[in-house]
Parts: structure tokens; sequence; C-alpha cells
């Protein structure tokens, strides 16, 4: 459900596009942008392949809103304790777990996806995420220094990202 800002009305649905079952999500939010720059890449599950987009609604607005507040609330904790890190992944969690193997290259090995991120705890997988995301960035300011087109640098090999440098990032000539 979506309110529609330009209308005052509640949206309940995609209005069957782009599958008669679709509905808005959380992967309607690539999908929709996907959609609006008409890019080219392919979806990135088939997840967001089937939700909903808000495309229809953004259209709609002819000029800025006036109505943003000046002042947000104060988040409210939303659990008590902390975080349980030896807990299985979540579904979601397990799907950032995929995202960050393509950056790794992890998922062209015969244990992806099985063994990549079903039995890795919450624990294992934040520290997963977070060295695929360093490994990714690591091997474009590396690219960067090397002389590569910056357009090129999100189109490098994964396989890349998953070379140990002998020498850190800021000693390579």
């Amino acid at each position: 459900m979506v309110i529609s800002q330009n209308h005052h009305a509640v949206v309940h649905g995609p209005s069957g596009s782009p599958f008669p079952t679709s509905e808005f999500e959380h992967s309607s939010i690539p999908a929709t942008v996907k959609k609006l720059f008409n890019l080219s890449s392919p979806f990135l599950t088939k997840r967001d392949q089937w939700a909903g987009t808000f495309e229809g609604i953004f259209q709609k607005r002819t000029e800025p809103r006036t109505d943003c507040p000046e002042k947000l609330p104060t988040p409210v904790k939303i659990r008590k304790g902390e975080a349980k890190e030896e807990a299985k992944l979540s579904e979601f969690q397990q799907e950032l777990m995929q995202l960050a193997a393509v950056l790794k290259g992890d998922n062209i090995l015969t244990s992806y996806p099985e063994k990549t991120g079903k039995e890795t705890t919450v624990k294992e997988g934040k520290q997963y995420m977070e060295d695929a995301v360093k490994r990714f960035f690591e091997a474009g300011l590396y690219a960067k220094r090397m002389g590569v087109d910056e357009e090129q640098i999100v189109q490098m090999r994964p396989s890349l990202t998953t070379r140990s440098p002998s020498k850190t990032p800021n000693e390579h000539p």
C-alpha cells in the first residue's frame, strides 16, 4: 500500500503490473529504479522482477512537495538487547549474502549458494559482506590508479576482488 501525495489517495497495489500477482514490497524499489531509468542490466533476482513498481505514482507529480518535515522524529529502539549474532540468516539476509558473493566472485564456486548463506550465522554473514564490499572498493580504487576508465570500473570481473594483494592498496604505484 502506498499513499499517493498528488491525489491524497491510498494506492493498494500495482494494478497487475508487471505480473497479475505482483505486489508492492521492498524489491519494488530496485524494480522501479530499473524501469524509470530504462536500465538494460538484468534484474537482481526473480523477486525484483516480479515486484510492482511505483513509476505511475512518481510520474504524476508535476511540482516539488512542500510538506516535508523540517525535523525528523527521534528513532525508537525496535528490540531489547543486542543482535542475535549466532542465529542463522533470514531469507533476506541470505539474499544480501548472494549479492556479496557476486562482489567477491564466490558466486562461480560450486558451493554457491548452498554453502554461502544457508549455514552462516549473522555474525559470519556481517563479516563476509563487509569483506566483500571492502574488496570491491579496493579493487575499484586500484583500477583507478592503474588508469582504468571510471565508467568501466563497475563492469570489472569480480575475480579481481578475490585476489589477496601482497601490499595494501595505498602501497601500489
